[in-house]
């Protein structure tokens, strides 16, 4: 019975020290810059920050660039520009429709700066937060070149307390995505945009 005991608690510390560790180092989190956690990822582009925007903005681009989206497909274009203030898309991940899909709602658009997108009606996720925002930011560096960062959190700070441990553990595959998808963008938009020498 002792022996037992002890195999029980020694497991209970691993379970907490490896909950603690997933927490600690999570690229979910507290980042300069930010007042509130989110997850973020940033890369620098020789190519306009207008330009890169203005690629982002395009649902069909979404198709070259992302490792995770298999299409988009905008859902009240004929009301809303594509990539604009009240603009709504459906994200699918498979091209025959299945399995994870989920809605964006364009809250923000600042031409050339900030592009802000509310995360809804997720589907057929394994683990899921409600309430999540992403943003693209654009910084320009120069007139051939800019810095991108994507970010992850919580719209208006809104959250509940298992949403918010959810992400610390689902922040790993975010970032793996973003990290992905960023050095994809990089590679598509400087083909398609930077200064040629």
């Amino acid at each position: 019975m002792k022996r037992f005991k002890r195999i029980l608690l020694i497991t209970l510390a691993l379970v907490i020290l490896a909950i603690t560790g997933g927490i600690v180092f999570s690229p979910y989190g507290n980042h300069d810059g930010f007042d509130y956690k989110l997850v973020e990822h940033t890369v620098e582009i020789d190519a306009p920050a207008d330009s890169v925007f203005k690629y982002l903005g395009n649902s069909d681009n979404a198709r070259h660039w992302s490792v995770f989206v298999d299409h988009i497909t905008p859902l009240n274009a004929d009301s809303f520009p594509d990539g604009m203030p009240g603009g709504r898309r459906r994200c699918f991940s498979n091209p025959e429709e299945t399995g994870l899909q989920w809605d964006e709602l364009i809250t923000i658009v600042e031409p050339g700066k900030r592009r802000q997108l509310v995360c809804y009606d997720l589907k057929d996720f394994p683990m899921a937060a409600k309430n999540l925002a992403t943003e693209q930011l654009y910084a320009p560096l120069g007139p051939w070149k800019c810095r991108l960062t994507f970010t992850l959190f919580f719209y208006e700070g809104k959250s509940t307390w298992w949403d918010e441990l959810k992400t610390y553990f689902g922040a790993y595959r975010v970032k793996s995505i973003y990290e992905q998808n960023m050095a994809n963008i990089e590679r598509l938009t400087e083909e398609r945009y930077a200064q040629k020498k």
